[in-house]
């Protein structure tokens, strides 16, 4: 006798499998025309804007069917993060992770030698480079490597200025000023380099700096477009006043080294212009005329005796001046290592400076290499990378034009990171943008160096921030104190890696005392005799 429950779920299987054999019928075909969709837009160039996937995008579902076989790529994920840790604890063992200020060089004098003595290893040089820089073509660096090199064994008047522009990634000086206290504890300390006349933002601090101002200048930051002649001077930022701006400028006495021997005050000529008052701690006041028949850039300089002094700067009257900066500088050998962060800019904000200023403000700061750290602002776009990469090219493009004779590095951003439920992972764009960096400092002619995976790649963000103390802040965008040290750490020695090989090429022998193309400084601009002091206007 046959059970009818049985009966009836035996009914019921199979009508189930009738059911799974209808849908297939019905599906198979529907997939068949999906797939063979997706195959048209690769076979057909007219199609290419439909297509799904395009190199450099992240493979669709990648995490779920192909991340469990990337067995290699996660052991050498795992490696670069032990490494990197081993970097962050040696950094941060003490309780000040910064280096100690860099003690004065021995002088030679160029007449001395007429060709540098042969590398000379000093402590350090043998660390390795995590992430190494990146040279497409081997010479990218050897113009700036040279003049270190003359740095480094000791010539005097040997000064290597660098130039590092940036977003808020570099912001309060952080990660420039750990590359800068490293360079110049290897090399020497030829000063702090350039300031503003006042902060743009809360973000614009440099430590290494006694820095203090009235706030009654007028300020034009770059990222707001608001010069249309496109003189921003060097760190991306005009101020005027038509009197009553004051701003002053020390070496930090703890901070630094203490001392400076030469100051330089970066301004405009321009009609109508008015009068600027510098005075050198106590001695006499100067007073600096700007009236000129057309926009043009001046410097003003002045020497002093190697050792602490303030240098004030103040608009008195008689029209509008508009100032730039001031930089501070020792006698050398040794590097000068300048940072301009323009927060919150898209990497294209450096198109708004004016060519022929912009040429001026390098040439009379003696720049021989540029730095440029930018992305993280652009992330935010939706834009295509290879459109980014054409930016970035341009970018390049037009500093390269101003200072031919400087070479560059592309420092790509450091890695974001979003949460996801109880996870922090790297945002998909990251890798892109560096790969679109990669590509637009190969093709300008660019050094390149992979901060992203020099932190440690995908995750490190995540990595960073958990770690205590943390190396990234709660944004998961922005290195804390603590990151700065270490990213800095992480540039130098590739840099520094970078060096050691160009000296010990085959081909690099016999570099000459002095480059072939030296010129004297000029001195400074004679001082003119105090002007009847203008009646002070009231500040704006």
């Amino acid at each position: 006798m046959v059970n009818p429950r049985v009966h009836v779920k035996a009914q019921d299987l199979g009508d189930a499998e009738d059911l799974r054999m209808s849908m297939l019928r019905q599906v198979g075909p529907a997939m068949a025309t999906v797939a063979a969709c997706v195959i048209a837009t690769y076979v057909v160039p007219d199609l290419a804007f439909a297509r799904p996937w395009k190199p450099g995008d992240p493979l669709p579902f990648w995490n779920l069917i192909g991340r469990p076989l990337e067995t290699e790529e996660i052991e050498a994920e795992a490696e670069r993060a032990e490494e990197v840790e081993e970097v962050a604890q040696e950094v941060l063992a003490g309780n000040d992770p910064e280096p100690e200020v860099a003690p004065d060089r021995e002088v030679i004098e160029v007449d001395a030698v007429e060709t540098l003595p042969p590398y000379e290893a000093r402590d350090g040089d043998d660390k390795r480079a995590v992430r190494p820089i990146e040279l497409f073509e081997g010479t990218e660096l050897d113009g700036f490597f040279e003049s270190l090199a003359r740095a480094d064994a000791g010539i005097e008047g040997s000064v290597v200025r660098v130039m590092h522009w940036g977003d808020s990634s570099i912001g309060i000086d952080g990660i420039p000023g750990a590359i800068r206290r490293r360079m110049q504890n290897r090399f020497g300390d030829a000063g702090h380099g350039f300031h503003l006349m006042a902060p743009p933002n809360t973000s614009y601090r440099h430590r290494e700096v006694d820095f203090s101002h009235n706030d009654a200048w007028k300020k034009c930051f770059i990222i707001h477009k608001c010069r249309s002649d496109g003189h921003y001077g060097l760190g991306g930022t005009t101020y005027s006043s038509w009197g009553g701006g004051q701003s002053s400028f020390a070496p930090h006495p703890e901070r630094s080294s203490g001392k400076v021997s030469r100051f330089q005050l970066f301004y405009a000529g321009q009609p109508e212009g008015g009068h600027i008052r510098v005075q050198v701690d106590d001695g006499e006041k100067v007073i600096l005329e700007t009236a000129a028949d057309t926009l043009d850039d001046r410097v003003w300089s002045v020497q002093v005796p190697d050792g602490p002094h303030e240098l004030t700067v103040r608009a008195v009257g008689e029209g509008q001046v508009r100032v730039y900066g001031v930089a501070m500088e020792r006698p050398g050998p040794g590097v000068v290592w300048d940072s301009a962060a323009l927060v919150g800019a898209f990497t294209n904000r450096m198109m708004e400076f004016d060519e022929e200023h912009l040429a001026n403000q390098l040439k009379q700061r003696g720049t021989e290499l540029v730095v440029f750290t930018f992305g993280g602002n652009d992330m935010i776009r939706k834009m295509k990378m290879s459109t980014y990469a054409d930016e970035y090219r341009a970018v390049i493009g037009r500093v390269k034009a101003a200072k031919p004779d400087a070479a560059c590095i592309v420092m790509a951003p450091l890695d974001h990171g979003e949460r996801q439920g109880a996870q922090i992972v790297s945002k998909d764009v990251v890798p892109r943008m560096v790969a679109a960096q990669r590509e637009a400092a190969k093709d300008s002619g660019c050094a390149f160096f992979d901060t992203f995976e020099a932190m440690g790649g995908k995750g490190s963000a995540g990595r960073w921030y958990q770690r205590k103390p943390r190396l990234m802040s709660g944004d998961l965008g922005h290195a804390t104190a603590s990151g700065h040290q270490v990213i800095g750490e992480l540039f130098f020695r590739a840099v520094l890696r970078a060096y050691v090989d160009y000296r010990t090429r085959a081909d690099v022998e016999g570099i000459p005392a002095q480059p072939e193309d030296a010129t004297p400084e000029p001195p400074s601009a004679p001082e003119p005799p105090p002007a009847p002091e203008p009646a002070e206007a009231p500040a704006e």
